[in-house]
């Protein structure tokens, strides 16, 4: 992978069934978007829109909107890869990464994969081996990690000491093909383990139609909850308590989406991932942990024990 800061990275897209085909290309493309949100050091150049699991009647709508800016639409993988310098997984259903990552990481190509990771730790973990035992780079995570709010509050730079834990909240509508909190549920998971850091042990959920709350306690003996609501205001934010201080704060998407697309670029000319793949596989642990603790009527229910 090429280092200079001046250097254009080719970008390739995988599957169209998901908003994300549109807004990332339009941030790197500097197409139909104001310019505070243009993102430099890459381009995307081809898509191949694959299939879907989960909503096949979408892709044909993205697809035009990417034609519409000028990105070539191929009719094979094998295609895509010969154009690109890296590739993003942009599958609306988790449980389709592994299959689409694992060419291209096998095949040396820096590769982002969209939230959530994957939706079981089996898959998880494949997806990290593959990248690993291939030397190539690979990143997730959702765009509430890199929000405005939270790179410019106090708890990001310890102004307020550490953080001691946490409580963060979003929407929580459900999908069969991204169950549980996989689905809209994923940012405020994601958005936790951003503010806490690695070494969550358990987590106990309490779900009703409305809402639900799972917990989870850290190995330091930190507890961080995550509130994912279905009724009323569903908006995103955070509350965390450091040695120092609170801070509470709502999280806006404005900025979220270009943070990611830099954060992405980033990885990719460094090669080391913006967030460590231990973190996006407790982050699929705490997910799968917390339905397996919905399911037995809110019992505490270790990382370590779901697959």
């Amino acid at each position: 992978m090429p280092d200079s800061d001046h250097i254009m990275l080719r970008l390739g897209i995988v599957d169209l069934d998901s908003s994300h085909s549109v807004e990332f290309s339009r941030r790197f493309n500097h197409a139909g978007i104001d310019r505070e949100q243009w993102v430099d050091g890459a381009q995307v150049v081809a898509a191949w829109s694959g299939g879907s699991v989960m909503a096949p009647e979408r892709i044909s709508g993205f697809q035009a909107e990417l034609e519409s800016i000028g990105i070539e639409i191929v009719d094979r993988r094998e295609r895509l890869m010969e154009q690109i310098d890296g590739v993003l997984i942009l599958s609306l259903c988790g449980g389709s990464h592994l299959d689409r990552a694992r060419p291209f990481l096998e095949a040396g190509i820096p590769t982002f994969v969209d939230k959530p990771f994957a939706c079981s730790v089996s898959d998880a973990q494949q997806i990290i081996e593959l990248a690993e035992d291939n030397q190539t780079t690979m990143l997730s995570s959702s765009a509430l990690r890199f929000s405005q709010e939270v790179k410019e509050s106090a708890i990001h730079d310890k102004r307020l000491g550490r953080t001691t834990g946490a409580l963060t909240y979003g929407p929580a509508k459900r999908a069969s093909g991204n169950p549980g909190l996989f689905h809209y549920g994923i940012h405020s998971v994601e958005l936790l383990f951003e503010l806490l850091g690695d070494g969550c042990e358990t987590v106990s959920t309490t779900w009703t139609e409305n809402a639900e709350v799972a917990t989870g306690v850290w190995a330091d003996g930190r507890i961080g909850t995550v509130r994912g609501n279905r009724t009323g205001m569903t908006s995103y934010g955070f509350v965390a308590y450091c040695e120092e201080g609170v801070v509470a704060d709502s999280v806006s998407t404005r900025f979220s989406y270009r943070n990611l697309c830099r954060e992405i670029i980033s990885s990719f000319k460094s090669g080391q991932p913006t967030v460590s793949h231990k973190s996006s596989l407790d982050v699929v642990r705490f997910v799968q942990a917390s339905l397996k603790s919905e399911q037995s009527g809110g019992q505490p229910v270790s990382l370590q024990t779901v697959t």
